[in-house]
């Protein structure tokens, strides 16, 4: 990968509430010898963009987003898996259940339907045993959560790090309550 290649990303971003659990989570995978585990923030990636999203975007899709959610929680189903960024990197982490939001597709380069929440970033060099490591995820649910965009920079000549600037947090409106 270019050192000079900016990528970016719409991603979702849970609660302040979550960290300490993912942050304990992603401890566990470093120990566990996966180097990337804090390679990437602790956000899912919903889409690889050609183009940052524009604010009226990015909160169309987290009015979608709560839309199709409703009152329920999104949800960790108790596994996590690697998911293609492309030929040479993978994430690995924590699958979330959710409804995928719609993004303008003039902007889209990749989606994912099973978002990977704090993902850790695995090259081909790496060799851990994921199949144990993916029976150690947390219990984890939240409703309050943001859309935003993420810019992704390698930094050269090392396969885990990047440096990275998050754009303004769209908030998921909140759950209107049911007249009585």
């Amino acid at each position: 990968m270019e050192s000079s290649e900016k990528l970016l990303f719409v991603v979702l971003v849970p609660h302040r509430d979550c960290f300490p659990v993912l942050e304990t989570y992603r401890r566990n995978l470093f120990i566990q010898g996966l180097n990337g585990a804090f390679s990437f923030p602790a956000v899912a990636p919903l889409a690889l963009l050609k183009r940052p999203l524009e604010a009226v975007e990015l909160k169309n899709a987290a009015a979608e987003l709560r839309k199709n959610s409703g009152e329920k929680k999104i949800v960790c189903p108790g596994y996590s898996e690697c998911s293609a960024w492309n030929t040479v990197i993978q994430f690995f982490g924590i699958t979330l259940e959710m409804p995928s939001p719609a993004f303008p597709p003039d902007a889209v380069l990749q989606l994912w339907e099973k978002p990977i929440l704090a993902p850790a970033i695995i090259t081909p060099d790496d060799n851990p045993e994921l199949q144990s490591i993916a029976n150690t995820v947390p219990e984890l649910s939240f409703r309050a959560a943001a859309l935003a965009n993420l810019a992704l920079q390698p930094v050269p000549n090392t396969p885990y790090s990047f440096t990275w600037e998050m754009g303004l947090l769209h908030w998921l409106p909140h759950i209107k309550k049911r007249e009585l």
